[in-house]
């Protein structure tokens, strides 16, 4: 079977492609400039744009199965392509505000962005599986660009999610990708407890064997450090969304045990693997 991953250069579709790497599977990916891929040698690298039809359709020759990381058109030319081609499954790296409101509603492009790629594949009628993401533990590295001097600063010190470490999404992805029978339908990917910059903080501490504190930091200072001066308003506005005191809803899921087998893995596991950043 060949499957194709597609955002291989990033955080979650580079280590999906490690472990694809290490099955007996053909995997290829697509990406748009060769040059930026440092994966396994055996892999097929096709330089192309997922917003090209034409390119499109030249990576999924041969293809049974994707990882669809989406680009700039939410998906659309890659399911367009995926459905007249008979792809057989897509995975989807999707996200948790696909099925939860939070700070601007409909009007959030997180939110409309996510919403907008699973439908693509839903009317294209390519066989489909959503991985719903909450946010990713690296998103720490925002407030802590002071560790080094003992300090982590946020907005929001005390709000709870359920982080979730991006290896356990490519190892969902990877667990479907590879299955006899692909689980299709939508998963709630979140780590396994709920917690807060401050107890992110705490865990970091125990794990790095140093002093750490936690500082508020104003929502505007905030925002204006995370963005180019002239953002738009409405993309500075959505993406704090995501971690704002509205996305507090969203529940633990013990979906990356039912997809893998085994439980997700805790920040201190992460904070474990990535001492490195945050020294």
């Amino acid at each position: 079977m060949k499957i194709l991953v597609t955002g291989a250069t990033g955080t979650v579709g580079g280590a999906l492609v490690e472990l694809l790497a290490g099955t007996d599977h053909d995997v290829a990916v697509l990406v748009r400039d060769p040059a930026k891929f440092s994966g396994p040698a055996d892999v097929e690298v096709v330089q192309g744009d997922l917003t090209s039809a034409d390119d499109v359709r030249a990576a999924l020759a041969g293809v049974d199965r994707a990882f669809l990381n989406m680009a700039d058109d939410n998906g659309a030319t890659f399911a367009e392509v995926a459905g007249q081609v008979g792809l057989e499954h897509v995975v989807l790296l999707s996200s948790f505000t696909a099925v939860t409101d939070i700070a601007l509603g409909e009007a959030n492009i997180v939110t409309a962005r996510h919403r907008a790629g699973e439908q693509a594949l839903v009317e294209a009628g390519v066989p489909s599986t959503f991985l719903r993401a909450s946010g990713f533990d690296y998103n720490f590295l925002m407030w802590a660009g002071e560790a080094s001097e003992g300090v982590v600063r946020a907005p929001w010190l005390d709000v709870k999610l359920p982080v979730v470490d991006p290896a356990d999404i490519a190892a969902s992805a990877a667990a479907v990708l590879t299955s006899p029978s692909p689980a299709g339908g939508a998963y709630s990917i979140t780590g396994p407890e709920p917690l807060s910059v401050t107890d992110q903080t705490e865990i970091a501490a125990e794990v790095l064997g140093r002093d750490l504190r936690v500082e508020a930091l104003e929502l505007q200072t905030a925002k204006a450090a995370a963005f180019p001066e002239g953002t738009p308003d409405v993309v500075v506005d959505s993406v704090f969304g995501t971690f704002a005191p509205e996305a507090a809803v969203l529940p633990v899921s013990h979906d990356v045990e039912a997809l893998t087998g085994r439980p997700a893995h805790t920040f201190g596991e992460w904070v474990e693997r990535n001492k490195a950043v945050l020294a």
